[in-house]
């Protein structure tokens, strides 16, 4: 019996998930996310927590794929 072929979709999203998990596990993330985190609440935003998660993943994700 052989292995199952991953269609490209499945590869792809894999690839997906191991570059925001690598990025989410990163001290700049977690530095970046704090900091966030800090400004929104201070601004009274809804969801601080969230909106900085969101934000700096956003941030890495868009340095990565500029090549930062």
């Amino acid at each position: 019996m052989g292995l199952p072929l991953i269609d490209e979709h499945h590869q792809r999203l894999r690839a997906i998930a191991g570059e925001v998990a690598h990025i989410c596990a990163s001290e700049e993330f977690l530095a970046l996310k704090s900091e966030l985190e800090l400004l929104y609440q201070m601004a009274g935003a809804e969801e601080p927590a969230r909106l900085a998660f969101q934000d700096a993943l956003y941030t890495l994700l868009n340095d990565k794929s500029d090549g930062a």
